[in-house]
């Protein structure tokens, strides 16, 4: 009998890349599926198919759509999926495969690599996305490597049992960015997460502008991460470490005091900062345009991550308007 696998998508309404993922859903191997997609407002325009279930419950987060699709649905593993993105055609054997073999494993994930066909900046900061400057301890969800246990999953590409995601009390719905870190956080204390190259999907990268408003939010974010989240552990110190650097560029001028160490201080800094980013571009690409365009995205990608942050703590307005922005 084939495993029962409900395919959870969180939207705001049908759009084209939408369409082109439940389209790949649809093309799944050997697994019984159920698509739910949860949009703000009931859709004219859709696909039409016996898999699919469309939802609405009006402007709620993303959490909370899931969270919902979840109560839903009766199939034995749940599978989450950005409207985005679309999955390889073994997506889901793959990872149910995994989930079915190890019992000690709760929770599979896997690359999320950028469209094949995207250009320009796009493109640009697809590649950067395979450094750790910008994508931080989960940069393995950027590149093929060998499976292993990890500690994150990103919720365009979950893939776990049902029991256990209920176990772990779902998706908090109070956080808007982040949910899926807070979400691992929790599940980790229930079962393990397990990262394998097999369960593949693919996320279309937003162009720079977008990209740039979401680095932002995901800045101004943090102090509600912090405050919402039921769990902190050493790891979440990365995500201020934009904030110290902005920070440091903005106090620059009361350490320019001749003779002062502060001052020699922070520019051997600046200059170890962006030598490191340089080194990482070159590590990316051996092309000399695209290093200087790398090392320009790593580096505004850090600056706009930590300008959110101050503006984060002084009570940032209109956050999911930002973050939408595409």
């Amino acid at each position: 009998m084939l495993p029962s696998c409900a395919i959870i998508i969180p939207s705001i309404d049908f759009n084209i890349d939408l369409k082109k993922c439940l389209i790949e859903c649809l093309k799944q191997k050997k697994v019984k599926i159920k698509i739910y997609v949860i949009t703000n407002k009931k859709i004219k325009s859709k696909l039409n198919s016996k898999k699919i279930s469309y939802l609405n419950y009006g402007d709620i987060n993303m959490s909370t759509k899931r969270n919902r699709a979840v109560k839903k649905c009766k199939e034995e593993f749940i599978a989450f999926i950005d409207s985005d993105a679309y999955p390889s055609r073994s997506w889901l054997y793959n990872a149910i495969k995994i989930l079915k073999k190890r019992k000690d494993i709760g929770m599979v994930t896997g690359p999320d690599l950028p469209f094949k066909n995207q250009k320009g900046f796009s493109y640009i900061i697809g590649l950067a996305h395979k450094s750790f400057l910008l994508s931080g301890s989960k940069t393995y969800r950027k590149n093929l490597i060998s499976e292993k246990i990890c500690l994150q999953a990103s919720s365009c590409n979950m893939v776990l049992k049902k029991n256990l995601f209920e176990k772990a009390k779902g998706m908090n719905e109070k956080i808007y960015i982040g949910e899926d870190k807070d979400f691992c956080d929790r599940f980790n204390l229930v079962s393990k997460i397990f990262y394998s190259p097999k369960v593949l999907i693919f996320h279309k990268i937003r162009d720079f502008l977008p990209f740039l408003l979401q680095r932002f939010s995901y800045g101004s974010s943090l102090l509600n991460y912090i405050k919402t989240t039921s769990l902190f552990n050493i790891n979440n110190l990365q995500y201020f470490i934009p904030l110290i650097i902005v920070s440091a560029y903005f106090f620059a001028p009361f350490f320019y005091i001749q003779d002062n160490i502060f001052f020699y201080l922070y520019i051997f800094n600046i200059f170890l900062l962006n030598f490191l980013i340089f080194i990482e571009s070159i590590r990316i690409s051996i092309n000399p345009i695209k290093i200087i365009k790398i090392f320009f995205i790593i580096k505004i990608n850090i600056l706009a991550f930590g300008l959110g942050s101050i503006f984060g703590l002084i009570g940032l307005k209109k956050l999911k308007k930002i973050y939408t922005r595409r």
